[in-house]
């Protein structure tokens, strides 16, 4: 929770558009849509009548508090170790494939980096 000064500083902060946000989080567009679809974007202002939509100080900032605190939870861990799991799995199957870059002749690989110069 803010303090009174911090909230009087917050407030006097400008609201960004979701182009600006972007600009400042460094995120793609889909990405911020995808959070946001899911429950972890930002708190958006719309004002009624129009399409403008804006992100004040203060979503900003608790947004990035939501975010620290559900990277620090236990789920969080558990969807890191369920992701690595997958790609691991993911790895191994294409190394299986008869199509793989290991599994062709010495000559095709030659001519593909030959290609490539």
């Amino acid at each position: 929770m803010a303090l009174p000064d911090q909230d009087d500083a917050l407030d006097r902060e400008p609201s960004m558009t979701i182009n600006e946000f972007l600009a400042v989080e460094r995120i793609s567009r889909s990405s911020y849509y995808k959070m946001r679809d899911h429950g972890y974007g930002p708190a958006e202002t719309r004002v009624p009548g129009t399409e403008i939509i804006r992100i004040s100080a203060r979503a900003r900032r608790e947004w990035h508090a939501r975010l620290e605190e559900r990277a620090r939870s236990e789920a969080a861990e558990l969807e890191r170790e369920r992701r690595a799991s997958q790609r691991r799995a993911a790895g191994k199957t294409a190394a299986a494939s008869p199509k793989h870059v290991s599994r062709r002749p010495i000559h095709a690989r030659a001519r593909a980096t030959e290609r490539r110069r």
